[in-house]
């Protein structure tokens, strides 16, 4: 008898995490949808930040272009010059120019920042704790922005023709990859208190 109800407790319990989880996971599906209707549809890209807005996204576009700067100098063998946020790449034989990347607004991270914040505020746990994993996680998606530029400029670089394929089915598809992956680490470490017997077994 009493076999069948530890059984029978551990059934419920696996039957509640699994459904959580699913919540959980619809929940980011929601959140991440929601956001991208309301910053598409309010173009909120253009007054987010009032009178600061152009400046902000410039600056974290700044950071972006110095970043794919940087890298470039170390990883490419071609030259370029770094003209205000455009990579200028030329042949070193007769100076042509072989391509320019640019690096623009929507490439600043921001969108990608605001989603997280987003996720962020629905998910479980104390307000401060979750706001402390934003602003460290924040810093991940701005370095893994400047690697997807970085990327997309040596595609562009090396293998032209195959550029707007991979910015478009790679390049974008790999934000919210990170984005998940922040996501899940949360859900499994941080959203809800584990009791002894779990960290245990």
């Amino acid at each position: 008898m009493t076999g069948i109800l530890v059984d029978k407790g551990v059934e419920i319990k696996n039957y509640l995490k699994k459904n959580r989880a699913i919540k959980d996971l619809l929940l980011f599906v929601l959140v991440t949808i929601l956001f991208h209707f309301l910053y598409w549809e309010t173009k909120m890209n253009t007054w987010l930040f009032g009178a600061f807005t152009k400046d902000i996204f410039d600056f974290f576009t700044k950071i972006a272009f110095n970043g794919v700067v940087f890298l470039s100098s170390i990883f490419f063998d071609t030259d370029f010059e770094a003209i205000q946020s455009s990579l200028r790449f030329y042949n070193s034989s007769d100076n042509a120019i072989i391509c320019t990347m640019k690096v623009v607004n929507s490439c600043s991270g921001i969108k990608q920042i605001l989603q997280l914040f987003m996720i962020i505020l629905v998910l479980p746990n104390k307000f401060w704790k979750r706001m402390i994993y934003f602003l460290c996680t924040s810093l991940i998606v701005i370095f893994f922005n400047i690697i997807r530029i970085f990327g997309l400029t040596g595609v562009l670089l090396y293998h032209p023709d195959k550029y707007q394929f991979i910015h478009d089915w790679i390049g974008r598809p790999f934000h919210y990859i990170i984005i998940f992956l922040i996501w899940l680490i949360w859900i499994e470490f941080f959203a809800y208190k584990k009791k002894k017997a779990e960290l245990i077994s």
